[in-house]
């Protein structure tokens, strides 16, 4: 019988996951616990081997992965041996059929790094930034953007050539000066574009698990409209910080983008200062830690 071909880029990473869990579980009284980031099936499968000390791991993705959640179904069952974190209670829910989550820890920013603009700059453009691909929403922020009739800038790297070449340049063709595309920018230059820009525009479609490009843009004073789908109901309060509307109500977010001049920078700032702080996510976690070790 004539062997079958292994996947060598599968088997090449499970190997090496392998290898670290097995050197771990040998090194195992060095630590006081493992916590993993990796989205990989090896992370999880592998990771069982340590059983002396607690290992942790934080889902930042949604359940998108079948042989993740059927890995994760199998822990479960097998009496979830490990803890479970993920970035919001929309993201748990997504893995509620397959095991429980521990914990949500909302992801956190070092604002002393986020410059804050207090002020909108006069005839502020609006802002799509986030990687080109369908599921952020870029093409539906041009719409929000032509109908509301503000200039749109979009900021963020091309991660779907096809889609970009095929659906989004046509329509930077089509606005001529009104919808500029910057490219991917550094974070520096990406929270002052941010810090000018009337609103940034999140009309996502997909589930978000979190949405840290609107949590940065409150960060620099900026409100967000968004479509209601993923965490963006947790992230942003509907009139204070920004707008939240049914997905491809296109219309609806355009008529909302007048009212962004009414809502306080401030409050777009103090929000993020009070849930979504670098260091509020590091004590929450600490806290976790300590209740695993103790």
């Amino acid at each position: 019988m004539q062997e079958r071909d292994a996947d060598p880029a599968f088997f090449t990473q499970a190997n090496l996951f392998l290898e670290l869990f097995l050197k771990l579980r040998q090194r195992s009284a060095e630590f006081d616990l493992v916590h993993i980031h990796a989205f990989d099936w090896p992370a999880f499968a592998c990771s069982t081997l340590i059983q002396d000390i607690p290992v942790i791991h934080t889902l930042h993705l949604p359940a998108v992965t079948p042989e993740i959640n059927e890995a994760l179904r199998v822990m479960d069952r097998q009496g979830h041996p490990q803890t479970l974190v993920t970035v919001s209670y929309s993201c748990a829910e997504t893995y509620a059929s397959y095991t429980l989550i521990d914990y949500v820890i909302y992801n956190g920013l070092d604002l002393d790094a986020i410059p804050f603009n207090p002020k909108t700059p006069v005839e502020a453009p609006l802002l799509f930034a986030g990687r080109i691909a369908p599921e952020k929403g870029v093409e539906a922020a041009i719409d929000i953007a032509e109908k509301a009739g503000y200039r749109l800038l979009i900021a963020g790297g091309i991660y779907d050539r096809h889609y970009f070449e095929q659906r989004i340049v046509p329509k930077l063709r089509r606005a001529g000066g009104r919808v500029t595309y910057l490219g991917q920018l550094e974070r520096l230059a990406l929270w002052k574009v941010m810090g000018q820009s009337l609103g940034l525009l999140f009309p996502i479609e997909w589930d978000e698990p979190f949405g840290l490009t609107a949590v940065e843009a409150m960060a620099t004073g900026t409100p967000v409209i968004a479509f209601r789908r993923g965490a963006a109901q947790e992230i942003i309060r509907h009139g204070e910080t920004g707008f939240l509307v049914e997905e491809g109500e296109t219309a609806h977010a355009a008529a909302l983008v007048d009212d962004l001049y009414d809502i306080p920078r401030a409050h777009c700032r103090a929000h993020v200062e009070a849930n979504f702080s670098l260091q509020q996510m590091l004590d929450t976690y600490e806290q976790v830690y300590y209740s695993l070790s103790s």
